[in-house]
């Protein structure tokens, strides 16, 4: 009779075990997949922020070239140099692209095309009005004269003539009087006291 009574203990508690281990796998079964749902949601979202990351960097790019196209426009100017021909009959021009224009860069492009020698300087060059002309005073330094006093005439008059016209076109004036040092400019051929306009050859 005890026999038949532990018996029937143990299969009572095997069945309470059983029980209680029929509960427990639903409720991990949930936990796991709630686990996976979060990681999920996760992931989806790290996948967004990424994408947004690379649409950012496609919209900065893609306005990388207009700012620069932009920069180019406003300080990009067209600049034409004028210097003799071999004969000194007339002129050969060439265009220069320059980011600022200013009388020192005017005055080296002379004298990179052999126009005035390197020791040539400008001191100043001031923007006014004549009459209601736009005009130009330009003054040089002392080796400038020197430099067309050692010419002929007609070498005096292209060089004069090739300066004159660089600077009229390189800052839009009609009319420029050219200086040496604050004094009228004279050479051994010839005075030049007031504006002059551009040389047509």
């Amino acid at each position: 009779m005890r026999k038949w009574h532990s018996i029937i203990v143990v299969f009572v508690v095997c069945m309470l075990v059983l029980a209680g281990c029929g509960k427990s796998e639903p409720e991990e079964t949930k936990e796991e997949e709630n686990q996976t749902e979060a990681l999920e949601i996760e992931n989806q979202e790290d996948n967004e922020d990424q994408i947004g990351k690379e649409d950012d960097t496609e919209d900065s790019k893609a306005q990388e070239p207009e700012t620069e196209q932009q920069e180019t426009a406003v300080f990009s100017k067209t600049v034409t140099i004028y210097s003799p021909n071999e004969m000194a009959d007339g002129f050969i021009t060439e265009e220069v692209e320059a980011s600022e224009v200013t009388e020192s860069w005017v005055v080296e492009q002379l004298i990179a095309k052999g126009v005035i020698p390197g020791n040539v300087q400008a001191l100043s060059c001031t923007e006014t009005q004549e009459g209601g002309i736009k005009s130009l005073k330009l003054d040089l330094n002392q080796a400038f004269a020197d430099f067309l006093q050692s010419l002929g005439s007609t070498g005096e008059y292209m060089v004069v003539g090739s300066v004159c016209n660089t600077f009229l076109d390189a800052y839009g004036c009609s009319q420029v009087q050219i200086t040496v040092e604050g004094n009228v400019l004279a050479t051994g051929h010839a005075e030049y006291p007031g504006y002059m306009k551009k040389f047509n050859l």
